[in-house]
């Protein structure tokens, strides 16, 4: 080998002297392909020769492989670094050598953003590329989040910069060749969308007064759907808050100012929305009351009308006082119409109000209205506004100045029903309550009845029963629960209620019968109580609803009665979550990190009967608050092992061939008799067990006994055949041999004949179960013509043979 390498070295040395600075005629021409620059470890290279001559690869003066132009590495390394040149076999003419360098470093893409986010109807471009290498292609991937799996958005492009419009989490990866080598993926990016957000009045008036109630929302154009963090830039403040609502109670000059909100969720962002200017009135604004006319006519009214200059959203409360020194008396309040008609004199005035809580303006001055007629007029007293629960209040009426008087009640459901007489001609000047309401009274006396003006009407409200309750059935709540607790009242059904609320860590608690808290924690935990009031009924505070959220999360417990499945069975698991104090969960089941199964609330249990890696966690309320996950439990299935010994089975397999060669020769010989007589041989009686037409094969045959069963077809043959040996010590080896026969046009007088079957069952000595089939079909003849009172041809007639060693199977 020494000498070989040097008479080579010596001729290329000799050749490349005899070519000095002279031109090589028909030089060949070495090819490295593909012709990239840099090859990496496990890429496919072809080094080939082209030229006039019969030309070797050579590497660095050694002989490749003898006999052949062109040499493949399928699987580039390291040491096929080198110079290859393309020579003949005596090295008389040689080309130019080329270097192949192999990295064993896999190369990693890189991914570049134009930019970080993609402005509101916009896009970014993204760029990937291989440093120091050529001939990629790229694929492009997204992630939703940082932990589901990549999509990917672009396979095998030769372009290496895709226009993206959605946010997300991106990387990418190159590849070339055939097969393709992949780098390693890039450093992921993520990207944010930008979307807009606007500052919007909830109210719908634009002038706001010192001591109202606002609410300032942030709202974000196409981030419907999503889960948004908040940010506010708000004057007199250092800490705005986090929610899509800037809620101001008691609003003051210092407020005045602009306010922007973003916002931002997964891949989504809002730049700064623009300014809202918030003026703020430093003056309270008045109630202005003017009349069509001061004086009532008899039997007529007279038209009242209430208005607040300058803004709007108004609703209005009237008050009437009987005397500059009595007390005034609200006749209709929170009314949208700031008309009303009057036919009682007195002085008038009233207000407006707008909001939640109601702010107020200023009372109107008084405007005083006198009737034409001097007729006397009842007053009535009550004596409470309120009917406490389950109580009563006593009304009184009575007629200045004057005597005899009986007395009639009236009492309305509303400002706009009309009264309903609940008391006539009574002469006691009382009466008792239990229903609010509006009510009032007017007297009458002599014969024919001289009646008063009815009373100024007085306002009761009855006082009925609060109470605050847990939506949910359980009574122990976990930090990261959403839960919701409602203001139940007592005896006020089908009313329209307002509602307060005192609880803890909030400053704005909710106006309606349900307070919910999206994500309760530690600090939620304290007492809740509400209140209610609905026309002429009014609740007091119920009585304290205390709420305990625990800090600690809980845990699903799994168990199995056993871990391995039984042959045709299953396993019920069981999964629970403790404290038993807590209720109300699902449970949620995963096998090797599969959902499988969700079983109702209170139901633990699952019936498996695949195996696996089980574990389960308990879920509840909406959205669904889950449990840490349970232990895992690994479960198995019974595996069934023959006790036979495998190397027994050729001698059984040859006693089977030869047992079963012997019976296809009786078999044939068989048929043979049957075709001469019609298969009158298939007619005999079952024996012993019957089979309907393509049932299975019983082999759970006892020893001794001998099967033959029939067809219930005409010219079906069907022949069981079982030879048993004396001693059935093992499991069985079975071999069938199945034979299909045909009629040869002869005339019957029946349909046509279905399928013929011989089957032979042979069982001898100990060894495994062990089944062989053969099956010899004769070709059908063709169609006999059609005659009155024959048959068609004989469909097959099929011949098993079955040879089984040792003793049958257990069932």
């Amino acid at each position: 080998m020494g000498h070989s390498l040097l008479c080579m070295t010596g001729l290329l040395l000799l050749g490349s002297l005899f070519y000095v600075n002279a031109e090589v005629p028909n030089k060949p021409t070495v090819i490295l392909e593909p012709s990239w620059p840099q090859i990496y470890s496990s890429e496919t290279v072809t080094v080939r020769c082209e030229g006039s001559q019969s030309l070797f690869v050579w590497r660095e003066a050694t002989l490749i492989r003898p006999r052949t132009s062109e040499y493949r590495i399928s699987r580039a390394t390291e040491s096929d670094s080198g110079g290859y040149s393309c020579c003949t076999m005596t090295l008389s003419v040689c080309s130019d050598i080329i270097t192949l360098t192999v990295s064993s470093s896999k190369p990693r893409a890189t991914l570049t953003a134009q930019a970080s986010v993609i402005p509101a109807g916009g896009s970014v471009t993204l760029s990937c590329s291989v440093e120091g290498s050529a001939g990629w292609k790229f694929d492009w991937f997204r992630r939703d989040s940082q932990f589901s799996g990549g999509q990917k958005i672009g396979a095998g492009t030769s372009e290496h910069t895709i226009s993206i419009s959605e946010g997300g989490i991106y990387y990418c990866r190159g590849g070339r060749g055939d097969p393709v080598f992949s780098t390693e993926d890039s450093a992921a990016v993520t990207i944010q969308k930008q979307v807009l957000a606007a500052v919007k009045l909830q109210h719908s008036w634009s002038q706001i007064f010192t001591g109202e109630t606002i609410t300032l929302r942030c709202e974000i154009q196409g981030g419907e759907g999503k889960v948004w963090k908040y940010e506010w830039t708000a004057p007199n403040t250092n800490s705005p808050p986090t929610s899509s609502e800037y809620r101001i109670s008691r609003v003051s000059v210092s407020h005045s100012g602009d306010y922007r909100c973003r916002g931002s969720s997964d891949y989504l962002l809002t730049g700064w929305s623009d300014a809202f200017t918030l003026t703020v009135s430093s003056s309270k604004p008045r109630a202005t009351l003017t009349t069509q006319s001061s004086v009532i006519p008899a039997g007529g009214s007279v038209t009242l009308s209430c208005s607040v200059e300058g803004s709007a959203g108004w609703k209005f409360d009237w008050f009437r006082r009987d005397s500059v020194s009595s007390k005034a008396q609200l006749m209709r309040g929170n009314e949208a119409n700031r008309v009303i008609s009057v036919s009682q004199g007195g002085l008038y005035h009233c207000r407006g109000g707008r909001g939640d809580p109601v702010y107020y303006t200023e009372d109107s001055s008084d405007v005083t209205v006198v009737e034409t007629s001097s007729k006397p007029r009842a007053t009535l007293r009550e004596q409470s506004p309120v009917i406490p629960a389950g109580g009563s209040v006593t009304l009184s009426c009575s007629v200045e100045g004057s005597a005899g008087w009986k007395f009639d009640w009236f009492r309305r459901d509303s400002q706009f029903s009309g009264g309903q007489k609940i008391g006539a001609g009574t002469s006691e000047h009382t009466i008792s309550i239990s229903e609010g309401g509006i009510y009032y009274c007017r007297g009458g006396r002599g014969d024919p009845v001289f009646s008063t003006e009815d009373s100024a009407a007085v306002t009761i409200q009855k006082q009925v029963l609060a109470a605050v309750k847990l939506q949910h059935s359980w009574s122990q709540i976990f930090s990261g629960e959403t839960i919701t607790l409602r203001c139940e009242i007592q005896g006020g059904e089908g009313k329209v209620w307002k509602y307060e609320w005192t609880a803890p860590n909030t400053n704005s608690p909710p106006t309606s019968s349900e307070y919910r808290i999206s994500r309760v924690s530690v600090s939620h935990s304290g007492y809740y109580r509400c209140r209610g009031s609905s026309d002429y009924l009014l609740t007091g505070w119920s009585d304290a609803f205390r709420l305990t959220v625990s800090s600690d999360k809980p845990r699903a417990t799994l168990t199995a009665g056993t871990t391995i499945i039984p042959v045709g069975g299953s396993v019920t698991l069981n999964c629970s979550v403790n404290p038993s104090s807590s209720s109300g969960w699902k449970y949620y089941w995963y096998r090797d990190n599969t959902t499988v199964d969700v079983v109702s609330p209170s139901n633990g249990q699952i019936s498996v009967s695949q195996e696996g890696l089980y574990r389960c966690r308990g879920g509840r309320g909406n959205p669904v608050y889950y449990t840490e996950d349970s232990q895992e439990v690994q479960i198995n299935k019974t595996v069934t092992v023959s006790g036979a010994d495998i190397s027994s089975s050729p001698v059984w397999l040859m006693v089977g061939l030869v047992c079963g060669v012997s019976l296809i020769i009786i078999l044939l010989l068989l048929l043979y008799r049957c075709r001469q007589s019609k298969y009158s041989c298939f007619t005999r009686s079952i024996q012993s067990e019957s089979h309907s037409p393509g049932s299975s094969t019983n082999h759970g045959v006892n020893q001794n006994e001998t099967h033959e069963y029939n067809s219930l077809h005409p010219g079906d043959a069907n022949l069981y055949e079982s030879i048993t040996q004396e001693e059935d010590t093992g499991t069985a080896d079975v071999t069938y041999s199945l034979i299909t026969l045909q009629n040869f046009g002869k005339k019957r007088k029946h349909h046509k004949a279905e399928q013929s079957a011989v089957y032979s069952e042979v069982k001898t000595g100990a060894a495994e179960d062990s089944l062989m089939y053969a099956e010899v079909k004769q070709p059908k003849k063709e169609k006999a013509k059609k005659n009155k009172g024959t048959s068609s041809p004989a469909a097959d007639a099929a011949v098993y043979s079955e040879v089984t060693s040792g003793s049958s199977l257990s069932q």
